[in-house]
C-alpha cells in the first residue's frame, strides 16, 4: 500500500518540493514506509498514514474522512470515545465553549491536562497529524478544535486514536472562571449524542453553521456581510441574487463602512469571490492568475485500477496541457495571465473591512490576498490559513489502497505564484491573537473583539482608516 502510495504521489502530486526540499520529504517518506513493514492493525495503518501525508505540507493530501469506506469509518471515527464539549484549541490548553456534560464546565473555562498528560504535549504530538499548507500553523489549530456541528472533525477521530479512554472516560485537569483548579473524571460520548445534546440545551448554538450568509445593519453608517463559505452548491438560496439585493439595498448604499466578514470561510467557488470583488471595486482591477500546473500526461495504465475521480478527464490530458519543463506541464486554455473584474454599478462607495481567521485557506484566501494587493479593504482578525506560496487542489484523484482498504486524497493542480513568496499565511492590517483572552471577551463578556476594532477605527472617521 505504502509503495503504490509513495508512486502515485510521485507522478502525480504537484507541490511535493513546494515547501519542502524534495530530498528531505523523502527521507521522511521512507521512515514512514518502514512503518509499514510491520505488522499493524487498521488503526496504526490509519495513523501511520495520515502521519506520512502531513509530511508533504499540503492541507489538500490526507486520508480523507468523508471519503473511506462505511465500515472503516465505523470501526476507527464513530466510536461513543469523544469530549462531551466544544472547545478551541490553544498550544498550551484548550478554551471550553459549551459543555454537555454533568461535571461543572463553564464556557471559558480551560482544561489543562488529560489523562495526566498536558495539553501542551498533547498538542505537540498532534501537530505530525496537521493538514496544512507549508509551514502555517495557524490552519492546525482551526482544524483542531471542536465546534460539533460537523459529521467528521479532526480532534475527534486523531485524538481518542491515539489517547483512547479509560472505561469511557477521561481525567481532566480544569482552570475555572475564579481561578480555582479541579480535578475530575468526565463521561466520553458519540459525535451524534453530543451534536443533539448541544442543540438541546443552546439552542441557537448552530445558528452560525446554518446561516453561512447573512447582512445586518448594527447602526446607520455600518454594513454586515457574512459570508462564512463560498461553497454556494451546498445551499437553497440564490447567491448571485442575495448580493446584487444586499449592494441595491440603501440601507448598504447610505453606509460609510462595509464590514466584510469571512471567518469560517475556507471557500468553494472561485466564482463567488469574482462576481464579490465586481461590488467591492470602483474601478477595473487586474488579478494576476497564479500558475496552473499538474506534473502528468496520462495516467499510468498500471495504476488506474487503485484511482478514482469526479472529473474523467484527469486520467488522460492529451491536448489539454503542454510541456512547460521538466517537472510541470500547464494547461492550454488558462488564457492571459490576469483576470480583468469590471465594477458593478451598484459598487460600494466607502471603507471595507475584512473579517479573517485562519479557515481562510483557499478561495477566502484569495479574496483577501487580492483585496489587500489592491488596497481595497483593511484586513482584520487571525492570520489566514492557505500559504502566499501557492497550494494544490482543483482536481482529486482518490486513491483506494488495495490492502488496508483505506483511501488518500490526491490534489493535481499546482497553483502558485509568478513571484516569489514568504511561506505563511496572509497577515492582517490588524491582528487580533487568537489567545485566552480573545474567548474570554468573546464567549463569557459576549464581545467581538475583531468588530470592535472595527468601531475603533470608524469612530476616528478617517476616509482610509488602514
Amino acid at each position: 500500500d505504502f509503495e503504490l502510495l509513495h508512486k502515485v504521489l510521485l507522478d502525480y502530486h504537484p507541490g511535493l518540493s513546494r515547501y519542502k526540499n524534495l530530498k528531505e520529504l523523502t527521507d521522511d517518506l521512507q521512515k514512514s514506509q518502514e512503518e509499514f513493514t510491520k505488522s499493524l492493525t487498521l488503526k496504526e495503518a490509519f495513523l501511520n498514514l495520515h502521519k506520512a501525508t502531513s509530511e508533504i505540507e499540503c492541507g489538500h493530501t490526507y486520508p480523507n474522512f468523508w471519503n473511506q469506506d462505511r465500515n472503516i469509518q465505523n470501526e476507527l471515527f464513530n466510536g461513543e470515545d469523544k469530549l462531551p464539549f466544544s472547545f478551541v484549541l490553544l498550544e498550551n490548553e484548550m478554551i471550553v465553549h459549551k459543555n454537555v456534560s454533568k461535571i461543572r464546565l463553564e464556557t471559558g473555562s480551560a482544561i489543562t491536562h488529560i489523562n495526566g498528560l498536558s495539553i501542551f504535549d498533547i498538542v505537540q504530538n498532534l501537530k505530525n497529524y496537521a493538514r496544512i499548507d507549508g509551514n502555517n500553523m495557524e490552519k492546525f489549530f482551526k482544524d483542531f478544535s471542536i465546534k460539533g456541528f460537523s459529521k467528521f472533525e479532526a480532534f475527534d477521530i486523531i485524538f481518542p486514536l491515539l489517547y483512547p479512554p479509560k472505561k469511557k472516560q477521561y481525567s481532566v485537569i480544569v482552570r475555572h472562571l475564579d481561578g480555582t483548579v479541579s480535578s475530575r473524571y468526565i463521561k466520553t460520548v458519540s459525535r451524534q449524542q453530543r451534536k443533539e445534546l448541544l442543540e438541546e440545551r443552546y439552542a441557537n448554538y448552530f445558528n452560525n453553521e446554518k446561516n453561512q450568509w447573512d447582512s445586518s445593519y448594527p447602526n446607520d453608517s455600518v454594513a454586515i456581510l457574512k459570508l462564512g463559505t463560498f461553497a454556494v452548491w451546498n445551499m437553497d438560496l440564490d447567491w448571485k441574487k442575495f448580493l446584487e439585493d444586499f449592494f441595491k439595498d440603501k440601507r448598504t448604499k447610505k453606509s460609510k463602512h462595509l464590514v466584510l466578514d469571512l471567518r469560517g470561510n475556507e471557500g468553494g467557488l472561485m466564482e463567488v469571490y469574482w462576481k464579490l470583488l465586481t461590488y467591492l471595486t470602483k474601478k477595473p482591477m487586474k488579478l494576476e492568475r497564479f500558475e496552473q500546473l499538474v506534473t502528468y500526461e496520462k495516467v499510468v495504465p498500471e495504476h488506474v485500477q487503485y484511482l478514482e475521480s469526479w472529473d474523467k478527464s484527469v486520467f488522460d490530458r492529451t491536448n489539454q496541457v503542454v510541456k512547460k519543463d521538466a517537472n510541470f506541464y500547464e494547461f492550454k486554455d488558462v488564457g492571459v495571465n490576469f483576470l480583468e473584474i469590471a465594477p458593478s454599478n451598484f459598487a460600494f462607495d466607502g471603507n471595507i473591512f475584512v473579517l479573517m481567521d485562519a479557515a481562510n485557506s483557499s478561495a477566502g484566501f484569495y479574496l483577501a490576498k487580492y483585496l489587500r494587493e489592491n488596497n481595497l479593504a483593511t484586513l482584520i482578525g487571525g492570520i489566514s490559513g492557505g500559504n502566499q506560496m501557492g497550494t494544490n487542489g482543483g482536481q482529486f484523484f482518490m486513491l483506494k489502497l488495495p490492502y488496508t482498504g483505506l483511501e488518500v486524497d490526491i490534489p493535481l493542480i499546482g497553483y502558485f505564484p509568478r513571484v516569489s513568496a514568504t511561506d505563511s499565511g496572509l497577515v492582517p492590517d490588524y491582528v487580533i491573537e487568537r489567545d485566552f483572552n480573545y474567548y474570554h471577551k468573546k464567549w463569557v463578556m459576549e464581545s467581538d473583539p475583531d468588530f470592535s476594532k472595527v468601531l475603533e477605527l470608524t469612530a476616528s472617521n478617517n476616509k482610509n482608516p488602514k
